[in-house]
């Protein structure tokens, strides 16, 4: 049986995207190398639970963990943050070997990068610039480990920004010296990485059509509206003023359509906690008026997708709950905060098939402006457009994976 090692932006951690970006991604590679194909993936914490969730991935530590384990107990030592991690590198080969626990682990996982036909790189925003060198450290020794051994590692389509320059630096080297190929989800990636366009794609959930089918045609319900507002943007929490300009937003949306709005989460508090809007509601002035149902915990993406199905359209900070809700057949609106999100929803408008999708800005919101332009692009969505892109997206993900084993017969 092929095993077949991936690494990426699921870490144990209770994200709903990243929790579907892994299932998407091995079963795409299970889709070209073999159904019977065994996907194991390296992760930090929660293998039982994600076990238990993912059961079609074999969760195993990886060195990331022995990495930052040993880097962890360096701290004693007060050295500048650089200067530590590079320590914790150039004497890691020594913890590897200080005992037997270790020397186990660590003969695990070079068994499973050397018995690996290649090793999958997925996301994910892992290298943007607040998670870069937590995440890029490990990933470069996995890569000098697969460049030893032999095996071609594979980047596949993700967001790789925002980056400062040093970190910039490190990624293109290791893209140049250390990596089979690479895709990206982003047009500011192709830039980043100095890539041609034909190496842009789509997101790998939005892409994986042999898991959501393509939904061409459907009658949208006058139900409710999705919403989604995250407790945080991942570079600050967000702040009093952002709530309140979101519920203003949906206030003035709800003056419009007249709809209630069911609020779904994305992930666990641990993470990120996407019910802290609720803690504004009560001293709003219109919404103990409006209706808005907390939804439970979403634990599988066609949960999601169904309830999706029956909105009438959904306003989302979450980007996979805007690419979900649109793989039930409903217009999503995505909303930004911070340059993370902004990176993240630069060129968004190509998952509708440019349809013009407004993007809310939680800076200096003309609360009444945006309203209008969500109520509009709500009533005008075109369904046939997504599917058109969903074609598109699926098609070059198709060639993306087929092309890695043919890459790897050739070279060897």
């Amino acid at each position: 049986m092929t095993s077949i090692l991936i690494i990426g932006s699921y870490n144990g951690q209770d994200s709903f995207g990243d929790k579907c970006l892994v299932r998407c991604v091995a079963q795409q590679l299970r889709n070209v190398f073999g159904k019977d194909t065994k996907i194991i993936s390296h992760i930090d914490t929660n293998l039982e639970i994600s076990q238990y969730e993912i059961p079609e991935v074999d969760f195993k530590k990886g060195i990331s963990l022995l990495y930052w384990t040993w880097h962890n107990k360096l701290r004693h030592l007060h050295l500048p943050k650089v200067l530590q991690r590079l320590t914790a590198i150039i004497t890691l080969p020594f913890y590897l070997i200080a005992t037997q626990a270790n020397r186990q682990e660590f003969r695990r996982i070079n068994q499973e990068i050397k018995e690996s036909p290649i090793v999958y790189f997925y996301g994910g925003t892992q290298l943007s610039e607040q998670w870069f060198w937590y995440n890029f450290i490990p990933l470069f020794l996995a890569a000098v480990l697969c460049r030893l051994y032999g095996v071609p590692m594979y980047f596949g389509p993700q967001q790789y920004g925002p980056e400062n320059k040093w970190q910039r630096r490190f990624l293109l080297l290791t893209l140049k010296y250390l990596v089979k190929d690479v895709r990206v989800r982003n047009k500011n990636c192709l830039e980043l990485l100095n890539l041609p366009e034909a190496k842009l794609c789509y997101d790998e959930v939005f892409s994986c059509d042999i898991r959501y089918s393509i939904i061409k045609e459907h009658l949208r319900e006058s139900k409710f509206i999705l919403v989604n507002m995250r407790g945080t943007n991942f570079l600050r929490d967000g702040e009093n003023r952002e709530f309140e300009d979101f519920l203003n937003l949906l206030a003035a949306v709800n003056n419009r359509l007249k709809l209630p709005f069911k609020l779904f989460q994305m992930s666990g508090a641990s993470f990120c906690d996407d019910t802290r809007i609720l803690d504004y509601l009560e001293n709003h002035e219109k919404f103990p008026k409006i209706s808005l149902e907390v939804l439970p915990l979403i634990t599988q993406e066609e949960e999601l997708i169904e309830i999706a199905s029956q909105a009438y359209g959904t306003i989302s900070m979450s980007f996979h709950g805007c690419i979900l809700s649109m793989l039930g057949g409903c217009p999503s609106v995505p909303v930004t905060s911070g340059d993370y999100y902004d990176y993240k929803y630069v060129d968004f408008d190509k998952y509708t098939g440019w349809q013009g999708v407004p993007l809310v800005v939680l800076n200096n919101l003309n609360t009444e402006k945006f309203a209008e332009q969500i109520c509009e692009y709500f009533s005008n969505y075109s369904i046939k457009q997504t599917a058109i892109a969903r074609e598109k997206a699926a098609k070059a993900i198709g060639m993306w994976y087929q092309q890695i084993p043919f890459n790897d017969a050739i070279t060897n």
